[in-house]
């Protein structure tokens, strides 16, 4: 194995991505009986580079890797020939390790610039979906023109919304089947269904409905998260349905929160009244506006909220009032279609604030450090906290 390929293999190693059999080609070049000399050599060489700063960092780092082998590598009773083979494989790929990391530390300075800034411009959500028709078939990306489907009820597809035409009694009668718009990370996306109900969808959410409303209810299903303004009507109760919990209501303006990664789901009532059914334990809760029920395993409780915090997110706001960190950068990972990179079992804080949704995630981390004294920062598509 030439000099190239082995730096190849030790730069997938460095980034987590080298494959198993990639590890054993790696594993195999120091296999030898003078592995020791070996691998001194070849760090004294790399360390001894422009890259380090003086030679006493050399011998600081080149003893620690010595003393590492030497623990790993200390006869040990019944220790069989395959631990011994893995154990000094892992010193050598931990002293490695360091000194590839100095190997490559010149080269990576000329780039670090130009990674940062593309680092910084993460952009904020923008208005998209894939609607998939009652036929299976998909439309996607639908960001712009029209699409006429008489089938399946579809009037216009622009804008932003797509919006169903004005549904007769014939239609409700035939019942044509389901649609289904899903709205990925960093998205978002409004659809008026063809009862004029009108529903907001936000990042990483989903609804499915008829094509026609039935004569005797309206249900749709729901993941994610989405605002409604229900259209009114007596005798059509309007349904909504989640995994954990079930909202029906007459005519109304509500927001129901069910991400599956959320501790609970959650409706806060603007408008109107709902009534709230937790399907696991079966029981039910009508709330009045100003008034939030929570979800979670068997229990349904009603909270007293401000309901416009909950709804600003479709109106290009973040708006949080002493709300757990954790929580709300759950929120911005899904408005940036990025990844968060902090332990779930560690609470980080609390926000609170207005922040804008058409940002870059940058000036929202630096608002966040600002406003919370976590030391939060972007490191390529994830959200972390300085160690």
């Amino acid at each position: 194995m030439d000099n190239n390929q082995i730096q190849y293999l030790f730069e997938k190693y460095l980034k987590g991505t080298i494959t198993g059999q990639e590890l054993g080609y790696l594993l195999d070049v120091f296999n030898a009986e003078k592995v020791d000399d070996q691998l001194m050599a070849k760090i004294r060489s790399t360390l001894s580079e422009e890259n380090v700063p003086n030679n006493d960092q050399v011998e600081e780092i080149t003893g620690n890797v010595k003393e590492i082998l030497s623990i790993q590598l200390r006869p040990r009773p019944k220790t069989n020939v395959l631990w011994i083979y893995l154990s000094t494989a892992a010193a050598i790929l931990l002293a490695l390790g360091i000194a590839v990391f100095y190997f490559f530390d010149q080269q990576q300075k000329s780039v670090a610039p130009t990674t940062i800034a593309q680092q910084v411009e993460i952009h904020p959500g923008t208005d998209k979906a894939e609607l998939i028709l009652s036929d299976g078939s998909q439309v996607s990306p639908f960001d712009k023109g029209s699409l006429q489907n008489s089938k399946d009820g579809i009037a216009s597809l622009k804008d932003g919304t797509l919006t169903y035409g004005q549904q007769t009694r014939e239609a409700a009668l035939q019942k044509d089947g389901f649609n289904t718009v899903r709205v990925p990370m960093g998205g978002q996306f409004k659809v008026v269904l063809a009862d004029g109900s009108k529903v907001w969808l936000n990042a990483g959410s989903s609804i499915k409905y008829p094509v026609s409303f039935g004569i005797t209810s309206r249900q749709i299903e729901l993941t994610g998260e989405a605002y409604f303004q229900v259209a009114k009507s007596k005798k059509l109760p309007f349904t909504v349905k989640s995994t954990d919990m079930e909202v029906t209501a007459l005519g109304t303006e509500f927001n129901f929160n069910t991400y599956s990664n959320e501790p609970f789901g959650a409706a806060t009532l603007l408008e109107g009244s709902l009534r709230i059914l937790n399907n696991r334990s079966q029981k039910t809760v009508i709330i009045k506006p100003g008034q939030q029920a929570i979800v979670a395993r068997d229990e349904l409780r009603v909270l007293q909220v401000n309901g416009d915090d909950y709804t600003a997110w479709k109106d290009g706001l973040f708006v949080v009032n002493k709300a757990n960190l954790n929580l709300f950068l759950r929120q911005v990972a899904r408005w940036y279609n990025v990844e968060i990179d902090i332990s779930k079992d560690r609470e980080i804080g609390t926000v609170s604030g207005e922040f804008p949704r058409d940002i870059p995630i940058g000036d929202l981390i630096k608002s966040l450090r600002t406003t919370t004294g976590v030391k939060l920062k972007i490191e390529g598509r994830r959200i972390v906290e300085e160690k």
